[in-house]
């Protein structure tokens, strides 16, 4: 007999938004998806990617049981085996090589489960190794890095205040399509449009007319790579030009004057030769941002992964603290969240700079991860620490790093583990690939995000079925695998601990376990906002009280002094790459290289969703000039090249490109070991032409520079 159908509300961890959802199951069925209505902030909204969450859970195409490659076949094996062999071959590699023979990759999803997150890293540094690698480095550690020099932590990012926000200046950012990274808000576009609805002024650069941009406020279009000279040029209006005053500054700020003195050599003139923007326009906008009854400049991916992504965000900061608008109403605000993960990153360390390096000496962790760029290098160095056993945990580096230094160097690694949801480029190489759970079979409460919430809120969600044949969560995953690794029961981390004391606590009556729910339900008390069994009575989530303006400058900010520090040595001294590569980034005669996003695919995980009918693949954007100048018809064929690799995939001509710019979506390109659907999707992978390495890494944050490389592009003929 079929058991009736049952409502469970949760919510969404695609994004940083966290939709609300409410999943209708009956006999562990995943019925449907859809939006919460009664959600405190997301209120209905949310995209098909969140929609799809059912498709993504009864995927035939899902692994279901641990696998172990047998003669270059993965043959289905047992958790038993698995973790009994894996433990071994670890524990070998570790009495012969020491613990730095052993690394982690962490993929995006890992950072919006609280308990993945948790685990996964614990579990490598209670085996002793700083070898963590994360998908940040691809994306966003410009940021992370930056915020540590400045506030003293990678956890703290101003939001802006987008209900009482004048003037919104949105850099690389496309928030109709991809919401808002490293902001917790929902419908992003809806929250800009309603800047302008009560007279507000939005302004959106980007080198390409974006869904955004068409849709409200104004656009200036920029070259690719160069908002750095546009935000010093700002810079230099409202201080050299205007004469700023600089004292409120400097009772919550030091090395004002440092900062303020990086701008001199950049006029708005100079900046109109390499940006493309007028230096009227130039000096209207740093006018207007000034004057504005609160202003925020804010930027995303667009910057992040460009070549001066890391001065780019000091900038932002910098002139968002110097004019007034940081932790004032209408301008930036840093959220406490339920629990203030601010105070509690500076009480245990978590977030700051640490002593370990690349075995090179170059590389320092940020947020907690070396950057994913280096990782090749520390597999093929002829190093006696050089990594041995690699595990890949919710994440495809083979297809997401750059250059294909890495597919080249896995074949070193004496073991490869793949923890996944699907079998992909990486899991490929893997000696084991482990089954874990989706979103819906796991508990969760998004304990990182707290602190980047425009609304401040709480939820927390139980698994909304029982996870499918042998799929097991990430958190026990990563505690079976320590155990069977052999750490033992002293140290510092969850892996040292909680492991040990679950088993234990397993062999007593009643059963009692401690999992990540135990730790979440502590946290909340001590946070002092709501408590997890709250939560269990309103799953529909909680609001936590505002923001307030006021809270933060010359009392939460987590450097040695309390002051922010406008002038870190090491970006002071990155200032000179800027004048270094200024008039190759002014040439009008080459195509550069920039991504794009779509609503309806995520990375490279999304595209064999069911649910979802997927992109044909991706396409080319090109500017009509640009094609004309070079034989190149709408529809047709195209190579994109540069000397690191060549990739062909379709074009369509637009103006809402600017010239001298080519458009390539990433996460494409599964022809070859991605699962059923996406194999059989047409699509190339944009990372085959951009290039990897050291070489090629924002030198102060690791950050992998993605964007603004010279490339060719050609018709092709056959």
């Amino acid at each position: 007999m079929s058991t009736p159908t049952r409502s469970v509300r949760t919510f969404c961890r695609i994004c940083e938004v966290h939709c609300g959802l409410v999943v209708d199951v009956a006999d562990e069925q995943v019925l449907k998806v859809r939006p919460d209505r009664e959600h405190p902030v997301s209120q209905g909204y949310c995209c098909v990617k969140g929609l799809g969450l059912g498709a993504l859970h009864h995927d035939e195409d899902r692994l279901d049981t641990p696998l172990k490659r047998v003669d270059g076949e993965l043959v289905p094996i047992g958790w038993d085996q698995a973790l009994a062999e894996i433990g071994a071959r670890v524990r070998g590699l570790v009495d012969r090589h020491g613990p730095r023979a052993v690394a982690l990759y962490q993929g995006n999803p890992t950072f919006f489960s609280f308990a993945h997150t948790t685990m996964s890293a614990a579990f490598v540094e209670a085996l002793g190794s700083p070898n963590v690698f994360a998908s940040h480095s691809v994306d966003v550690n410009t940021k992370f890095h930056v915020s540590t020099e400045m506030y003293g932590l990678s956890l703290v990012h101003p939001v802006p205040d987008l209900e009482h926000v004048e003037l919104f200046v949105c850099l690389g950012s496309n928030p109709l399509v991809s919401q808002m990274s490293v902001v917790t808000v929902a419908d992003a576009a809806g929250a800009l449009q309603r800047i302008t609805e009560r007279g507000g002024r939005v302004v959106i650069v980007d080198p390409r007319r974006t869904e955004t941009a068409r849709r409200l406020g104004e656009h200036l279009p920029i070259r690719p790579g160069t908002d750095a000279y546009l935000l010093a040029a700002m810079l230099h209006v409202l201080t050299h030009e205007d004469g700023l005053d600089l004292a409120p500054a400097r009772r919550v700020a030091r090395g004002v004057d440092a900062f303020v003195a990086a701008a001199a050599p950049w006029t708005p003139e100079r900046a109109e030769a390499v940006t493309g923007i007028a230096a009227t326009t130039i000096r209207e906008l740093a006018r207007a941002y000034a004057a504005a009854d609160g202003a925020a400049l804010y930027c995303s991916t667009g910057v992040n992964m460009g070549p001066f992504g890391s001065i780019a965000y000091w900038l932002i900061q910098g002139i968002n603290l110097l004019t007034g608008n940081l932790d004032r109403r209408g301008g930036l605000l840093v959220p406490r969240g339920a629990v203030d993960t601010v105070r509690l990153a500076g009480l245990i360390g978590l977030g700051r700079f640490d002593e370990h390096r690349t075995t090179d000496g170059r590389w320092h962790r940020v947020a907690g991860a070396f950057p994913a760029g280096a990782l090749a290098r520390e597999i093929t160095t002829d190093h006696p620490d050089r990594i041995r056993a690699l595990f890949v945990t919710a994440g495809n580096p083979v297809h997401s790093v750059p250059g294909g230094e890495l597919r080249d160097a896995l074949p070193e690694l004496d073991l490869l583990v793949s923890v996944d949801l699907y079998r992909n480029e990486t899991a490929a190489h893997a000696d084991y690939v482990l089954p874990a759970t989706d979103m819906l079979e796991r508990s969760d409460f998004p304990a990182s995000h707290q602190p980047l919430q425009v609304v401040p809120h709480a939820q927390w969600t139980p698994p909304v079925v029982a996870p499918v044949a042998e799929r097991r969560t990430e958190w026990r995953i990563f505690s079976d695998l320590a155990l069977a690794c052999g750490v033992r029961p002293w140290g510092t981390t969850a892996a040292h601990v909680l492991p040990w004391l679950d088993r234990l606590l397993a062999r007593l009556p009643g059963r009692l376990r401690v999992g990540p729910d135990q730790v979440v339900a502590l946290l909340l008390r001590w946070g002092g906002r709501t408590t997890l069994d709250e939560l269990r009575r309103r799953p529909e989530g909680v609001l936590l009280p505002p923001t307030e303006p006021g809270s933060f400058l010359g009392r939460r900010v987590a450097t040695s002094d309390g002051l922010v520090d406008l002038a870190p040595p090491d970006l002071l001294a990155d200032l000179a790459r800027l004048e270094a590569v200024e008039a190759d980034l002014a040439r009008p005669d080459v195509l550069r290289l920039i991504g794009r996003r779509d609503r309806r695919s995520h990375n490279s995980w999304m595209h064999n969703n069911g649910h979802i009918r997927q992109p044909e693949g991706n396409t080319a954007l090109l500017h009509p000039d640009d094609a004309a100048a070079r034989g190149i018809v709408d529809g047709s064929a195209v190579a994109v090249a540069s000397p690191t690799g060549r990739i062909v995939l379709p074009v369509s001509l637009t103006t809402d490109v600017a010239r001298g710019v080519v458009v390539v979506p990433h996460g494409w390109g599964h022809a070859g070991t991605g699962p059923r659907r996406a194999r059989a999707l047409p699509g190339v992978n944009v990372n085959d032409v951009i290039p990897g390495g050291a070489a090629h890494l924002d030198p102060v944050s690791g950050q992998a520079v993605m964007l603004a490389h010279e490339v060719t592009v050609e018709a092709v003929t056959s």
